[in-house]
């Protein structure tokens, strides 16, 4: 197996009564950086889980800063949304469908098919294609998103490895070690990248075998002494995917 080298100039290690939460800011793949959230997944971190709405249409700096005063937390972009900031895709939020299933045809990201969601249950954090989510019960938060990044540990056929489409990005994958335990990863590209480079890093880096996009170059990330381009990001952000350390 071909061997990689990652330069990590920010490692943070938290602990907590309920998770372990490992964070990388500014790690080094293939010439671009990347900073990534990753838990421990289990019927105590799942509860730390949420969905903000930014209902007041508020710039990210100024939602971040009212946010500040809460308990340390890591918060991403949820998913794409519309211009009346209503999300393109599903959306499930204590256990009620806020927004149905979206498998329509169209144009841009979101049908670039497959495209997929992630679903938190009581125990489990699960990366589906759209089609599949009627097969999961007990969905407490969702979102559907696209596209895929990795289907079952392969790359989404249609991207290519030559692309110049590239932007900022933001995703989410799942992966076990191997001792059996699962684990959640949120990633953001601190540099402009394409679908593909930015697949293969939750491939080679985390051995995911499930990833979706959850938007490009509308994306923000942040954690705990993270340092990324959202600290310079200021246009509204619809909805967070949220997490209370």
């Amino acid at each position: 197996m071909k061997k990689y080298i990652f330069l990590f100039i920010s490692l943070v290690l938290i602990n907590n009564l309920f998770s372990q939460v490992e964070t990388y800011s500014n790690s080094v793949y293939e010439g671009n950086s990347y900073n990534a959230f990753i838990v421990k997944i289990d019927s105590e971190s799942i509860k730390n889980f949420n969905i903000l709405e930014n209902s007041a249409y508020q710039p990210f700096q100024d939602y971040l800063s009212n946010l500040s005063s809460l308990s340390p937390f890591f918060i991403i972009t949820a998913s794409i949304s519309d211009s009346l900031c209503n999300p393109v895709g599903m959306y499930i939020k204590n256990n009620q469908i806020i927004q149905p299933i979206n498998l329509e045809d169209g144009y841009g990201n979101f049908y670039l098919k497959p495209n997929g969601a992630l679903l938190f249950t009581s125990d489990k954090a699960i990366i589906c294609e759209s089609e599949e989510i009627p097969l999961y019960n007990d969905i407490q938060l969702g979102i559907q998103s696209g596209p895929m990044l990795l289907v079952n540990g392969a790359v989404h056929s249609k991207f290519n490895i030559s692309s110049t489409n590239k932007l900022i990005r933001c995703g989410v994958g799942t992966y076990s070690n191997a001792n059996g335990d699962n684990f959640i990863v949120f990633a953001i590209s601190n540099t402009p990248v394409s679908f593909y480079e930015f697949s293969m890093y939750f491939l080679n880096k985390f051995d995911c075998k499930q990833a979706i996009c959850l938007e490009s170059n509308n994306c923000v990330m942040s954690f705990p002494n993270s340092t990324s381009p959202s600290e310079n990001f200021n246009s509204v952000i619809c909805n967070f995917i949220y997490f209370k350390i």
